[in-house]
């Protein structure tokens, strides 16, 4: 189970965050402290990798996440902290005791006691399984706890059988006759000690009327077969809608390339679109700013589809001397931002005026001429 997880928040954890702008059609990153607060240090205990680690697996085993949004006096904010609650309520203020305007409230209760209240308007809120309530998405209990508990149940059954064998009783000591228990229980210490110390290397033992006949009993643990073991392996990967390879990290390409496609990439746009509203007003929404969670797809090819990549983008310009670079886990360098782009490419927007103009040169004549005629009518006409 918690490999299932941590096949998946790891890969989310790897994305950049970055605070970015549309303008005109063009994304600017933009330098800000919400841009430095989220892919640095979200807050004084994590840093970005562990932030989002913590954030997916809080929400890949409860189906909802949240994330506080602390603010200073100003109303700037100073962190964003994932709250690990047993259990949530949302209410409206006057429920609260804060005040009786209606805004709504969240009410967290954690297992150590503790109880905080927070405006929604602070609290990022991410769902899975979004269908049964208006606010929360659908419990794991039903499903995931019963998965659990067989796992563990498979898990402890080895276990014991393992460590648990040699308390097992091993076969029974006949005597002959009638004997007191206390009798009976010297015969059978004394034997113990004599043939079942670890000094014993035949592993035979040797009795007759009077230390009574051993009869040993088959001891065989009881445990799941690989196939059962399969089933039930299959449906915890099932549940989390991810492939054994994934898991045990021996995919090819086209596994990933499709892991990310169908996991990580609607994770990351569920984290863009939460953070973005939360973070932004309306108004800074209308100027486009947004938050982005980006995972490359590209990091999850083979070096050889990177290496096609490059050689076809980059005679375009469509890529940076330290995009290319980053693709190969290569640190940026300085100037490494200049796009270089071959002179076989023109631009769209020129190109009818680029051919007319290579057209007409073409069909032009050469009217430069070094002829005495001329030269003889350029000196009449300066004045003498």
């Amino acid at each position: 189970m918690r490999a299932c997880l941590r096949a998946i928040a790891i890969h989310v954890a790897k994305a950049d965050v970055k605070h970015i702008r549309y303008i005109n059609g063009d994304t600017i990153p933009q330098n800000s402290g919400i841009a430095n607060l989220l892919g640095g240090q979200p807050n004084p205990f994590m840093n970005s990798s562990e932030f989002i680690f913590k954030l997916t697996t809080n929400l890949l085993i409860h189906n909802n996440a949240f994330v506080y949004i602390k603010v200073d006096d100003m109303g700037n904010i100073e962190g964003f902290y994932p709250l690990n609650s047993s259990f949530v309520t949302y209410m409206e203020s006057s429920e609260s005791g804060i005040d009786d305007t209606g805004n709504l409230f969240v009410k967290f209760n954690f297992r150590g006691g503790q109880q905080v209240i927070a405006p929604f308007e602070q609290i990022i809120h991410l769902k899975r399984d979004y269908f049964e309530s208006d606010l929360m998405g659908s419990s794991n209990d039903s499903a995931l706890y019963p998965l659990i508990q067989l796992t563990n149940t498979v898990h402890d059954g080895i276990i014991n059988a393992t460590t648990n064998a040699p308390a097992n009783i091993r076969g029974s000591l006949h005597f002959n006759g009638t004997l007191k228990m206390s009798d009976m229980q010297k015969k059978a210490d004394a034997i113990l000690s004599r043939f079942f110390d670890i000094q014993n290397n035949s592993g035979i033992i040797i009795t007759d009327n009077e230390t009574g006949e051993f009869k040993s009993f088959e001891n065989k643990s009881i445990l799941l077969d690989a196939a059962q073991m399969e089933i039930i392996q299959k449906q915890v990967f099932g549940y989390f809608n991810i492939n054994e390879k994934i898991v045990f990290s021996s995919y090819n390409e086209d596994e990933l390339s499709a892991f990310y496609t169908s996991i990580i990439s609607p994770i990351l746009k569920m984290y863009g679109e939460a953070f973005t509203y939360k973070v932004f007003t309306e108004r800074e929404r209308g100027y486009g700013n947004k938050i982005s969670f980006i995972s490359s797809k590209l990091q999850y090819t083979s070096d050889k589809t990177k290496t096609a990549i490059i050689q076809y983008l980059a005679p375009t310009g469509a890529l940076t001397t330290n995009e290319m670079r980053e693709l190969f886990g290569l640190g940026a360098i300085e100037g490494g931002e200049r796009r270089v782009e071959s002179l076989n490419f023109v631009d769209v927007n020129i190109k009818n005026d680029y051919q007319m103009g290579m057209s007409k040169t073409a069909n032009t004549p050469n009217t430069t001429s070094n002829s005495p005629t001329d030269e003889s009518t350029e000196d009449t006409n300066e004045p003498e």
